[in-house]
């Protein structure tokens, strides 16, 4: 009889420890899971890069215009012409002005020889002194309108001021045109500029003398980098964007036409001469915590779709700067840094994972 006693007790304590657990586990699965802020660890400092969207320009342009009024007579280049400097590129008829030139030289030839002949007789008072300093002024003048006439007749002439290309002609052979008016737009493509617009936030970081690593990239030429070379920093904002422009210098590259107005992207490194820095990461400052033990940080390591289960992890860390707390050992590339509720945090915790950034 104690025997069956006995053996229905201990029926009755292992129905009562199952249902235990089952409530338990129940109440476990019904507890949701922490959600946690992470930030994906980026690539150290040496291997940082930013990119910016860009414009390829020509090294020196120029709209070309006649300084004179009138008929073209003569447009003797087109677009996509390769020209030398001082090469003739236009012509306007210069018919009127040959006329007024032809005028000022019959106009100067008789002034002057008054003059030449005042200047004999003014020692011996042929002449008054009065009368001889109007004359001497007449000539300066005469001589002055003749110098203007043989400008303005030049001036029908169009000339290439550099060597380069034809980019865009703006009018058609035989139209009236206006002093100023532009005719030709000329790129010098010798070699090529890329302008690219950096943030405010990104200015106020760079240092004077700073040679960072740059470079051009485009789409249509995969798996190829062009080196540029920084050659102007504007240092007044756009009042529309609010962003500086930088100007860079890229070699002409061979076996491609690369023409202005292409897009490019351009990728920039700073230079880093400090090797510890090379090897640094940088994270949040409160994301690294301190107890007996040293420094340590909390990594949610991936268990499956949205989930992770929290991880320790020593660190050593460096100087807290504005890009963050330096830490020089215990991360590695493309770990989720957790960066908020620390103090709940503890290993083996099962947690959900917000959306993440990067550092």
């Amino acid at each position: 009889m104690n025997r069956i006693v006995w053996i229905a007790s201990c029926f009755l304590l292992s129905i009562s420890l199952t249902a235990c657990d089952v409530e338990q586990e129940a109440a476990e699965v019904a507890a949701p899971l922490r959600l946690v802020k992470v930030l994906q660890v980026a690539e150290p400092a040496q291997y940082q890069f930013k990119e910016f969207p860009g414009v390829v320009d020509a090294v020196q342009k120029a709209e070309l215009a006649f300084r004179v009024s009138g008929k073209l007579e003569k447009l003797l280049t087109k677009e996509g012409d390769i020209v030398a400097k001082d090469q003739l590129l236009a012509q306007l008829d210069d018919e009127d002005y040959r006329i007024q030139l032809s005028s000022r030289e019959a106009e100067y030839k008789q002034v002057h020889g008054d003059y030449l002949r005042a200047r004999k007789l003014v020692d011996s008072g042929a002449i008054s002194r009065s009368d001889f300093n109007k004359l001497q002024a007449q000539n300066s003048t005469a001589e002055a309108n003749l110098a203007t006439a043989r400008q303005t007749l030049g001036y029908t002439s169009l000339k290439a001021p550099f060597a380069g290309r034809i980019a865009r002609r703006y009018v058609e052979n035989y139209e009236d045109v206006s002093a100023m008016q532009s005719i030709y737009l000329l790129q010098d493509t010798s070699s090529l500029t890329i302008k690219v617009n950096l943030p405010s936030s990104l200015m106020i970081r760079m240092r004077e003398q700073a040679k960072p690593e740059v470079n051009a990239y485009f789409d249509s030429i995969p798996g190829q980098s062009f080196p540029l070379t920084p050659l102007e920093i504007s240092t007044q904002a756009d009042e529309t964007t609010n962003t500086y422009q930088v100007t860079l210098s890229m070699d002409t590259v061979e076996g491609y036409n690369i023409l202005p107005g292409m897009s490019v992207t351009v990728r920039g490194r700073r230079t880093i001469d400090n090797e510890t820095e090379q090897r640094a990461f940088y994270v949040p400052a409160q994301a690294v915590l301190s107890d007996g033990k040293g420094r340590y940080v909390y990594l949610a390591i991936p268990a499956g779709e949205g989930l992770a289960t929290v991880e320790r992890r020593n660190v050593e860390t460096g100087k807290l700067s504005q890009r963050g707390l330096e830490v020089l050992s215990g991360l590695n590339t493309g770990e989720r840094l957790v960066v908020a509720g620390m103090s709940k945090m503890y290993p083996g915790l099962r947690v959900r994972l917000s959306r993440e950034g990067s550092l």
